[in-house]
């Protein structure tokens, strides 16, 4: 698995293969709130432990929100694509990753 991290705002999206996951609140300095918008899940992300939003998918808050910014980590095989929403909206090819690492 690789690990991406996103800076997004709230209101901000990304995309975990098709299911499109939006940041809602910053709730502290590294706890932030997001939601599956196909569910309606709302999932609470923290830097304390990771948690399974999808199957494989995983989320930890990266550190501390700077100026209304959240800061997460995303975990997940590289056969899921992981995409900022502006980038998937703007129909870019599917199997391409923004970045990630090991």
């Amino acid at each position: 698995m690789g690990v991406l991290i996103l800076s997004l705002r709230p209101g901000q999206d990304f995309y975990a293969g098709d299911e499109q996951i939006v940041v809602n609140r910053i709730l502290g300095e590294a706890h932030y709130q997001v939601t599956l918008n196909s569910t309606g899940r709302r999932v609470d992300v923290t830097d304390r432990e990771c948690v399974e939003i999808l199957p494989d998918v995983f989320l930890q808050s990266a550190g501390r929100a700077q100026l209304g910014v959240a800061r997460i980590a995303i975990d997940a095989p590289r056969e899921i694509t992981i995409i900022r929403g502006d980038r998937y909206r703007e129909g870019r090819p599917n199997g391409l990753q923004d970045v990630c690492c090991d």
